[in-house]
């Protein structure tokens, strides 16, 4: 009952803060959705050109992948990657 109390009270201040950010400043949220979508059409791309090239280097696309590629654009995409490689060599 309790962390179901404090998920809910998380929820609605991060609603709360996006609705501040969106009021300040709606470029953000436009800079956001451009990162996030191409990163994963490049996930996407680079899934699909290494599959075909038989290496065995997968991110995939989950809610992790977008949000990490919508807030770091660029540096987010080969963060991803680089663990990528990482854990599979591991």
């Amino acid at each position: 009952m309790e962390s179901t109390i404090l998920i809910g009270i998380i929820i609605v201040c991060l609603v709360f803060i996006g609705i501040c950010l969106i009021k300040r400043r709606p470029d953000l949220l436009v800079d956001f959705a451009v990162r996030a979508f191409a990163g994963t059409a490049g996930i996407y791309a680079l899934d699909l050109l290494l599959r075909t090239q038989g290496y065995n280097i997968n991110v995939g696309i989950n809610p992790v992948t977008v949000l990490s590629n919508g807030l770091l654009g660029l540096p987010g995409f080969i963060m991803l990657y680089g663990l990528a490689i990482y854990y599979s060599y591991k």
